[in-house]
């Protein structure tokens, strides 16, 4: 089976994918899941953030580690912004809060990817990625593209479009794969294997469907073995996993 590839490569200084699992100190996943890279081709497409998920769902997303996983730590103000009234009162008047003694600021410690850089990997929908060609090779988006947080500015280049064959088995993988897609994995010196455990898909509700554990190497590097189930882009010789929807 052959399906159609279109490929990007976004990058930046910081980025924070928030674990799911994490509160007042959050910490972040080692690249973007499926659902954070849907809602950047959401801002770079210009839907609204009510109708993307829904839209977006219908492509399969491949994921691949350009750098090495670098996480800092450092504190972060937050400021109280809810009024009397549960309204937006961004001020740091306490007279304004409706009661004296809440704390107006705080601050928190986060996680963040310190110059991460992705490949991305899009098929599935033609319509959605004929428009995907109207922006990638321009530098073109409707909304500002960032890596997880609003903060967190990202750039991007178009990387080409591609013709992917679907195969039984392969002895090199180059993207984030599921561990159930691996038969095995040879273990070399400087390997620095990761699993993390990832939402892949949301419903219009923003509630998960589906979660699945992943593994790579935090260097970047390309992992090498058996895996199944994997596309090969022949023009660069890549292969990848495309995460497609559920059945």
């Amino acid at each position: 089976m052959a399906c159609r590839i279109i490929a990007f490569d976004i990058w930046g200084e910081l980025a924070h994918f928030r674990r799911f699992f994490t509160t007042s100190s959050p910490l972040t996943f080692s690249f973007p899941p499926p659902t954070t890279v849907r809602g950047i081709i959401g801002a770079i497409l210009g839907f609204s953030k009510n109708d993307y998920i829904e839209v977006t769902n219908r492509l399969n997303i491949g994921i691949r580690l350009l750098s090495p996983v670098k996480k800092i730590r450092f504190g972060l103000n937050i400021v109280f912004t809810k009024g009397s009234g549960k309204k937006f009162e961004p001020t740091l008047f306490r007279d304004r809060k409706g009661d004296n003694k809440k704390t107006i600021r705080t601050q928190i410690s986060a996680e963040f990817l310190k110059n991460p850089k992705y490949r991305i990997f899009v098929s599935g929908d033609d319509k959605l990625l004929d428009k995907l060609l109207e922006y990638l090779p321009f530098h073109k988006t409707e909304y500002t593209v960032s890596l997880g947080l609003s903060e967190c500015l990202a750039n991007f280049s178009f990387t080409g479009e591609f013709k992917a064959e679907l195969v039984e088995e392969t002895s090199e993988i180059h993207s984030v794969i599921p561990t159930d897609k691996v038969f095995k994995i040879n273990i070399e010196a400087d390997l620095k294997l990761a699993k993390e455990r990832i939402p892949v898909f949301m419903n219009k509700r923003r509630v998960v469907q589906k979660y699945q554990d992943v593994v790579f190497d935090i260097k970047g590097k390309d992992l090498k073995g058996r895996f199944k189930n994997v596309f090969t882009i022949r023009e660069t010789g890549e292969n990848i996993y495309l995460f497609t929807l559920p059945s």
